[in-house]
């Protein structure tokens, strides 16, 4: 007899697999994720919006199985990030009550391959409003057309930010993939603090066309999963390259990312570690951490992170963000031209932004035309400081193949660098909260880093899932 697949904390690979032997069907996934998130995103919060034509998705897939089709992500339901463009009746708002009436006229570009691979496109994620570009003062996973975003390992923790709908979704078996945006950390840190993977990729791996943007030199889309061949698969289909996006137009060509996902190939790889400024039970926790890898045969070596006070800046962010924002409304149809339309908008519609709109502020008091002195020599040193004499100096003075780091430690070095970050799940602190690690490299690594955390994941007993069975 066929061994039974229980769709509760379903990979890709049991999907498919279950399609094969026909004990269910893609509609019955579907219906399967959609009940769960009627039964608990009221407590939740983690999706703004179900696609209501879902389970039509889902009949197409099994009728395109029955006649032999078969794609990497044929019949697996994915939820889309609230700031990435989805067509047809599904809103694209960034959680923000002055977007809330935008249907997007086209799919973004990673929604159109995640749909050409044979992905059933679920529904759109709670997210902290504007991708946490709003104001200083707003709880991560607030915004306002999704409420706020809860961590369903227990409710007094940090959910994590800017894609924590993405995230909470994944943990709480609401999905089986999803797809999160980050500026800096927006993957990686809402992944950590829900105990899933995520890959936030290089810069111009993923296309960025139809994100709602931030910043040109830092955004990026990447997959968050619970396992991770479960988001390398979506990696795959994920990038390429796009006309609209010239920072996707020299990606080096290379093997498929789901063939390094071999214990073996990571044995004599170079690691460097941290002695990290972190709690005692963080450093026992790292300390473990690194004890597997050591068992993967994987060679550690301690390095010290280069610090700048000026990598800690976002100031750059404003200059680009007033330009990129403008860029994205003047090609839709909602009834704002300019930032300042909906700084004007939220200060006639206060109940809708009760932490404030301090970052629009700031950003709109930019001239948006990224000519001046002031920001060009602050980018240039971004680069100099996070690249070229940051991560890149540090992994060729020590022949390393990736940085490993604790929890969530470090942001802004790899993301003002445009370098690719995958952060596994390793334990629950005392407190209950998730603790992982973070593995980063430089730009296009993201086959070394595949290597170590797959590795680094094969010697872990994953924690305990949130009871949500």
């Amino acid at each position: 007899m066929m061994e039974p697949i229980q769709l509760h904390e379903l990979t890709i690979e049991r999907a498919h697999r279950g399609y094969k032997e026909g004990q269910f069907t893609a509609r019955d996934v579907t219906a399967y994720y959609l009940g769960r998130i009627a039964t608990y995103n009221e407590r939740l919060h983690a999706v703004i919006q179900v696609n209501p034509d879902a389970l039509f998705e889902a009949e197409a897939a099994d009728r395109a199985y029955r006649k032999g089709v078969r794609k990497p992500l044929l019949g697996i339901p994915v939820l889309i990030k609230d700031n990435i463009e989805t067509a047809g009746l599904m809103r694209t708002t960034a959680g923000a009550a002055a977007m809330r009436h935008h249907f997007a006229a086209r799919d973004a570009e990673l929604v159109k391959r995640l749909r050409a691979d044979g992905a059933i496109i679920l529904g759109k994620a709670n997210l902290s409003e504007w991708a946490n570009f709003l104001t200083e003062d707003m709880p991560n996973g607030w915004s306002a057309v999704g409420g706020q975003t809860m961590n369903p390992y227990g409710d007094g923790l940090d959910v994590g930010g800017s894609s924590s709908g993405s995230a909470s979704a994944v943990a709480a078996n609401l999905t089986l993939l999803a797809v999160g945006s980050e500026t800096s950390g927006s993957i990686i840190h809402p992944s950590v603090h829900n105990s899933i993977v995520g890959i936030k990729p290089t810069v111009g791996l993923i296309s960025r066309s139809g994100i709602i943007p931030i910043s040109r030199s830092q955004d990026t889309a990447g997959p968050m999963a619970r396992t991770l061949r479960d988001a390398v698969i979506a990696l795959q289909s994920m990038c390429g390259e796009d006309e609209s996006d010239s920072a996707t137009l020299e990606t080096p060509v290379g093997p498929p990312y789901v063939t390094c996902l071999d214990v073996r190939q990571a044995v004599g790889m170079r690691v460097g570690f941290v002695k990290p400024d972190i709690s005692e039970e963080e450093v026992g926790l790292y300390e473990g951490a690194l004890r597997l890898l050591r068992q993967a045969e994987i060679e550690l070596v301690e390095v010290t992170l280069p610090k700048h006070a000026a990598l800690e800046q976002a100031d750059i962010l404003f200059d680009e963000f007033k330009l990129g924002v403008e860029a994205y409304l003047a090609n839709t149809t909602v009834p704002f031209q300019t930032l300042s339309d909906l700084i004007e908008w939220n200060a006639e519609h206060l109940e809708s932004i009760p932490h404030g709109q301090t970052i629009f502020e700031e950003a709109n008091a930019k001239s948006g035309k990224l000519t001046e002195a002031s920001y060009l020599a602050r980018r240039i040193e971004d680069v100099r400081l996070a690249k070229t004499e940051g991560i890149d100096a540090l992994l060729a003075s020590h022949k390393l193949d990736a940085i490993v780091l604790p929890h969530d430690m470090n942001y802004d070095m790899p993301a003002k660098a445009g370098h690719p970050t995958i952060t596994i799940p390793y334990q629950r602190k005392e407190s209950g909260a998730p603790f992982g690690l973070s593995f980063t490299g430089t730009s296009y690594a993201e086959r070394d880093l595949i290597r170590v955390a797959y590795a680094f994941e094969q010697f872990i007993t994953r924690p305990t899932p949130p009871d949500y069975s």
